[in-house]
C-alpha cells in the first residue's frame, strides 16, 4: 500500500515508518523540516514537505494514497499554553483527510492520547466519553472529539481507527 504519515519522522512515527517500509508498504511522511526530511529520506521513505496548516498538500497527499495514518499533533503549541489551538489544528487535518478519504473504502488511523481518562482506573473502550473524562477543560475534550469525528466517518465509507496511547506507552 502506498501509505501517506503524518508525524512520520516524531516519537511514533520514527518506529513505525520502518515495520510499514519493512512490511513492503510505500510511505509518504510528511516533514516540516529539513532534518525531519533528512530522517524519512534514511529510512526509505518518500517526503511530502508540509504542516498540519496546509490543508490543500494533507488533502492531496491522502486523495493519492491507499491510506492514511494521522501521528502528527502540535505538541509544542500545546505544551505553550495553547492547547485548543493544536487541538483545532489536528481537528482540521482530520477534516481534511475525511473529505479526501470519503466513499474510498481506505483507511485512515489515528493516534490519540488518553490525557482526558480519568487517572487510576482501567481505561475501556467506553473512556473519552461523558462521566469518564477528567476535568481539564475544552483543550483534551476537542481532541477527544476529533477521535469520535474520525470513528463516524466509518458511515462515510472510510475504515476508521483510533489508537489511544498513554504518555508512556500504548495500553
Amino acid at each position: 500500500m502506498r501509505i501517506f504519515v503524518t508525524g512520520a519522522s516524531g516519537w511514533i512515527g520514527s518506529a513505525f515508518v520502518p515495520e510499514l517500509i519493512g512490511a513492503g508498504h510505500e510511505v509518504i511522511g510528511l516533514a516540516r523540516s529539513d532534518a525531519s526530511a533528512a530522517k524519512l529520506t534514511a529510512a526509505g521513505a518518500e517526503v511530502q514537505r508540509g504542516t498540519l496548516d496546509d490543508l490543500d498538500i494533507l488533502g492531496t497527499a491522502a486523495a493519492e494514497s491507499d491510506g492514511v495514518i494521522h501521528l502528527a499533533f502540535k505538541h509544542e503549541l500545546a505544551f505553550s499554553g495553547d492547547f485548543q489551538s493544536a487541538a483545532d489544528a489536528d481537528r482540521g487535518a482530520v477534516d481534511t483527510f475525511g473529505t479526501a478519504l470519503a466513499g474510498s473504502d481506505r483507511p485512515l488511523v489515528i493516534a490519540s492520547g488518553v490525557l482526558g481518562l480519568t487517572p487510576g482506573r482501567v481505561a475501556t473502550e467506553l473512556d473519552g466519553h461523558g462521566d469518564a473524562l477528567a476535568p481539564l477543560g475544552t483543550g483534551p475534550r476537542t481532541r477527544l472529539a476529533t477521535a469520535d469525528v474520525v470513528l463516524s466517518f466509518a458511515e462515510q465509507g472510510i475504515r476508521s481507527s483510533v489508537v489511544r496511547l498513554a504518555p508512556d506507552g500504548p495500553r
